[in-house]
């Protein structure tokens, strides 16, 4: 039975947090810093990741509750800030001109780690749907221990694949960074679309 979540949760955990996709993302919203600069914000934006999902992987259903906050809810807002990340990339503003400049939301380096790389992509709402959704499943300490133990899997497998995507950087050079960053915003904007779809319809047969 142990086994059995183990595997359940990394599987649905990998595909929601697509380790390989999120490392485009990370080269496209870290061009041109230094490599030392994007292993600590891939470390700091993992270690975030880790520590918000195994507090609500415990607290989750809790605060929600006391919030008054239903899942259905937190799935569309979470899509819908995961949308805006999505538009941004795809309308060039994660482009180094756009990176750079004075309007530049991410002109602090420091919060590229937490936003959009933290949340909404490696703890995003599907993540931390999943998340939760296995930890009620879960029967005993063993159990919740399998879960919190694939949470720290994935996360250890996404921040090899953005340490690896220096590269991949120069790999695709500035030309297939641009269609890269411009695809996987078309696919986290349908993602996003999902999102809000599936918490929509649960709200409406409520």
């Amino acid at each position: 039975m142990a086994t059995g979540l183990l595997v359940s949760t990394f599987v649905s955990l990998f595909v929601v947090v697509d380790p390989i996709g999120t490392s485009a993302v990370f080269a496209a919203v870290t061009d041109h810093m230094s490599e030392g600069e994007r292993r600590q914000i891939a470390l700091r934006a993992v270690t975030t990741a880790v520590l918000l999902l195994v507090f609500f992987n415990f607290a989750g259903q809790a605060l929600l509750n006391y919030m008054h906050v239903s899942l259905p809810a937190f799935r569309v807002a979470g899509g819908l800030l995961l949308f805006v990340t999505a538009f941004r990339m795809i309308m060039g503003f994660h482009d180094p001109d756009q990176l750079h400049s004075e309007k530049s939301a991410y002109k602090d380096r420091s919060n590229v780690a937490i936003f959009p790389l933290a949340i909404p992509l490696l703890a995003g709402p599907g993540v931390m749907t999943a998340s939760l959704m296995f930890s009620t499943e879960a029967q005993g300490a063993l159990q919740h221990s399998m879960v919190v133990f694939s949470i720290i899997i994935v996360q250890v497998l996404a921040l090899l694949s953005m340490w690896g995507a220096a590269k991949l950087d120069r790999i695709f050079g500035p030309s297939g960074k641009g269609i890269i960053a411009r695809v996987m915003g078309v696919l986290l904007a349908a993602m996003a679309v999902q999102f809000v779809s599936d918490g929509i319809k649960i709200l409406i047969q409520q």
